[in-house]
């Protein structure tokens, strides 16, 4: 049909009204989004991949779908999220490339990145090089691939990487692990000393539960957070919802909310939802601003102010 069609004005014509209807209400409903975000707000996890011109690991689990730079910016201009982080997926091991690549056609004042490398090859110089880049974070992945540790074991291994970012002085320890770890994660809170630990995905429970102390680690999470350095993400509800309009998070999410007058939570969309291609963020979006419950400063906090404070944004 395509080939026979000669202008712009034709292929309008030739599109069904059902077409234009629904058209319009996206339009119209992602515009209502637009205009109820605070202005410079930050997406603060998304993931770009180019297994064409930068091969996957060979010890990745899965192949990701491409998912570009110009892809991404198409992503955050339709949701009113400008600013972009970063972050190393686990296909890419702790090759960067690709992620250093997208940096470079981003200003550094819209994007950041959080790579994955390992300590004890990996030089304080590079760290300053990427760090000049725009990186202001290293990723450890357990949850994705399945790693399991010992208490003791783990502790070390993120002291390791605090120890590695310190001196650098804005980084942060991003760590995506399950819930019920977090009591082993609650004493190295006091160690931080300038180091940033943000956690991903609402904590990443292993199933949501209506009473929030029920979920193993919730409350070690609780007194973790009340940490001035620690933050948790509010994004990739689809990991862990059984419900599309994600209702069954609204405890969960404004339990996080509240903690530390809204100063620890950042959004996030997980774009391009990785397993969960072609998920709609928009009514996550949606249900975060309503959770908020209209105060514009924890709005603020959540979309915008708290990213600023975590990826050292001037």
């Amino acid at each position: 049909m395509l080939q026979s069609i000669r202008s712009v004005s034709q292929l309008n014509q030739s599109l069904s009204p059902k077409f234009w209807l629904v058209r319009r209400r996206l339009t119209s409903s992602y515009s209502s989004i637009a205009s109820s975000l605070p202005p410079g707000s930050w997406d603060s996890h998304m993931h770009v991949t180019d297994p064409t011109k930068f091969p996957i690991s060979s010890s990745a689990t899965y192949t990701p779908h491409a998912a570009s730079l110009e892809q991404a910016l198409v992503n955050a201009s339709r949701l009113s999220l400008p600013n972009l982080v970063l972050v190393q997926p686990s296909t890419y091991g702790i090759d960067n490339s690709c992620l250093l690549d997208a940096l470079e056609h981003m200003t550094p004042a819209h994007g950041r990145g959080v790579v994955v490398f390992d300590p004890k090859i990996t030089t304080l110089e590079q760290l300053w090089e990427w760090h000049g880049h725009g990186v202001r974070g290293v990723r450890v992945n357990l949850k994705s691939v399945g790693t399991k540790m010992e208490s003791m074991a783990l502790q070390e291994l993120l002291r390791r990487y605090m120890e590695a970012i310190r001196p650098l002085k804005t980084w942060a320890l991003q760590l995506f692990v399950d819930l019920s770890v977090a009591d082993q994660l609650e004493p190295i809170v006091d160690e931080l000393d300038g180091v940033k630990l943000v956690i991903d995905h609402l904590g990443s429970p292993a199933e949501v539960k209506d009473r929030l102390p029920d979920m193993a680690g919730w409350e070690s999470l609780r007194r973790m957070m009340r940490n001035e350095n620690v933050f948790v993400k509010v994004s990739a509800p689809y990991r862990i919802s059984k419900d599309p309009q994600y209702q069954d998070l609204e405890g969960l999410t404004k339990a996080l909310l509240d903690e530390r007058g809204g100063d620890g939570v950042v959004f996030a969309s997980d774009w391009p939802h990785t397993k969960f291609e072609g998920v709609n963020v928009q009514p996550w979006v949606e249900r975060c601003l309503e959770w908020c419950q209209n105060d514009k400063e924890v709005q603020d906090k959540l979309f915008r102010d708290n990213a600023r404070v975590l990826w050292d944004v001037s």
